[in-house]
Parts: C-alpha cells; sequence; structure tokens
C-alpha cells in the first residue's frame, strides 16, 4: 500500500499487457468509509497498456486527498467483451511534526539525520497513536454508518465536529430523517477545549410543552448514517511536542535500552531487569506527560 501525506497529491498508474477495448480506462476512488471520493474519471494513456491518474489539487484550492484514511482506486476497463477491475490502495496520513518545524528545534542534528526524518516521523506517530488510543487525523464530509446502543446519547468512533446529517434505517419503510438543513432532532455533545468537536451526540429535548422532557433513543436494531467532519482538524501542540521529543530520542540513540523496557543492566553475566509497565509508556517520561490529556480511557460494563 502506498502512502501519502494528506493534501499532497498522488499519480497512480495501471500497466496491462496491451491497450483495452477503445483504450478505455476508468478510475473511482473510495474513502475507507465507504465515500466515492471522486470518479469514474478517464484514465491518461502514457503508452501501450500504461494508464495513469492523478489525484491533486482542484480548483477550488482543495485537494482530492484532503481527508485520512486508506482509498481504494478501482481502475475499470473491457478486454474482449469481458469487463474487469484492478485495485490500488492509497493511506493518507497526517503528519503530526514537518522536518522543518522539527530541525528548527534541533538544527544541531539536521545534516546526520535528514535524510531518515520522515521515517523516524512514522515511528514516533505510531507511537503515539498506540499510547493515546486515538489518531489525531481529519476526515471531512464522510458518512459512517453505526446500529444504535438503546439510549438517548452514543459514542462515536471518531470525534465529529460539523453534523451534517443523521438518517435512521434508510432505505426502509421505516426510515426517518432525524438531522438535514431543516431538522435538528439529535445534537452534539459539547465538550471543552475541542473546538465544538465531540465522540458524544444525543437526542434533544422536544420543543413541545407537553412533551418537554421527553427524549428519543438509538434503538439497537436500527442503523444509523451519520455524515459530517470527523477527526481533529488540526494535530494539537502537545501531540506535536512529544513527537519532536520521540524523534530526537531515536536519532541520539537515547531510547535503545528504554525501547525494549530495560531499567538495569548488569554486566557480569549479563542480567536485564525489565519494567513492569514497559507497555504503559511511549519510553519518554516527558512526552507521555505531554499525552495524558489526549489518552482515551473508554468505560464499560462487564455483566
Amino acid at each position: 500500500m502506498d502512502e501519502v501525506k494528506i493534501n499532497t497529491s498522488k499519480t497512480l498508474t495501471l500497466t496491462l499487457p496491451s491497450d483495452p477495448t477503445s483504450n478505455l480506462v476508468s478510475v473511482s476512488l473510495y474513502h475507507e468509509f465507504g465515500n466515492l471520493i471522486s470518479g469514474p474519471t478517464s484514465a491518461t494513456r502514457t503508452g501501450t497498456g500504461v494508464y495513469t491518474i492523478t489525484y491533486g489539487q482542484q480548483a477550488s484550492g482543495i485537494y482530492i486527498l484532503n481527508s485520512a484514511g486508506r482509498h481504494r482506486a478501482d481502475f475499470t476497463y473491457t478486454i474482449a467483451g469481458t469487463s474487469y477491475t484492478q485495485s490500488q490502495y492509497i493511506n493518507v496520513f497526517t503528519p503530526y511534526i514537518t522536518a522543518s518545524e522539527f530541525f528548527d528545534n534541533h538544527p544541531e542534528l539536521e545534516d546526520s539525520f535528514s535524510n531518515v526524518f520522515e521515517n523516524l516521523a512514522k515511528k514516533a506517530r505510531n507511537i503515539i497513536d498506540t499510547f493515546c488510543g486515538q489518531s489525531f487525523d481529519y476526515y471531512p464530509a464522510k458518512t459512517m454508518y453505526i446500529y444504535g446502543n438503546g439510549y438517548q446519547s452514543m459514542r462515536l468512533p471518531l470525534p465529529i465536529s460539523v453534523l451534517t446529517e443523521i438518517i435512521q434505517d434508510e432505505g426502509r419503510e421505516e426510515e426517518t430523517v432525524l438531522v438535514n438543513a431543516t431538522t435538528d432532532s439529535i445534537e452534539k455533545l459539547r465538550q471543552p477545549f475541542n473546538f465544538e468537536a465531540t465522540y458524544q451526540i444525543k437526542f434533544r429535548k422536544s420543543s413541545l410543552v407537553e412533551e418537554m422532557f421527553l427524549l428519543g433513543k438509538f434503538h439497537k436494531d436500527s442503523l444509523y448514517k451519520i455524515t459530517g467532519d470527523f477527526g481533529w482538524r488540526f494535530v494539537p501542540d502537545n501531540i506535536k511536542q512529544a513527537s519532536v521529543l520521540l524523534i530526537a530520542d531515536m536519532m541520539n540513540n537515547d531510547s535503545e535500552y528504554r525501547n525494549h523496557g530495560i531499567v538495569r543492566v548488569e554486566m557480569d553475566a549479563i542480567r536485564l531487569y525489565m519494567k513492569d509497565s514497559f507497555y504503559e509508556s511511549t519510553g519518554n517520561i516527558e512526552a507521555d506527560v505531554l499525552l495524558m490529556d489526549y489518552t482515551l480511557f473508554v468505560m464499560d460494563y462487564i455483566v
């Protein structure tokens, strides 16, 4: 799977033994949530059996790859009356720190490590995501489908900042529009310091006097289509600072023992002592402190 940074361009190439019927190859790009991002669009023939498509910046200034997550590009063509589809995958990710931002803090490391910065930055990102239990990516204008939980409020797998539409049991006889441009039966449960982003949505209280405290609920046997802007619109400063610390550790080989949970070494007969809480740390105490406010702890019932 190819990787590309969010809000950048990516060119995909399909190579066939010969040209398909009428030299036609169409491409549709899908997000892992199921949204059609682009297409179907005709690919460009650059040689015999070679077809390319570039997903770049649009006239609006917005990039086609403006959302994090895995994307699938389906190349469809016809040979001898039979239709074929070949898929290619792209992982679009948000860098938590750029090379220029990092080396502004550590100019002494640039000459020695600028060529390996991207790989170390990805390692630091993976450590942070694992420690926090979430990633700090952005998924604008996406749709996800979730079954109800039987309660008046529901937790989403990703924070949502803009709630555009919610439809209950779409396509069925009992289909109900709960949120759109004119209806807002459901609202976001406001949380401080998150720029109106929240993991929780809930039914509003009835505006009718005789039903002042009547609330709906998310039925367990109903499927809810939820559309909006998910994830983080920006990378928090604490995440950037933690990235700098972890990358600097890797560049200075300061984490050689700590990465393996080793807290004590005895050279005679070589005895290694492992930290009991090894998997509870990033390997850098300062980074742990910075990430604490962004670490998810989800409570559940044990029956």
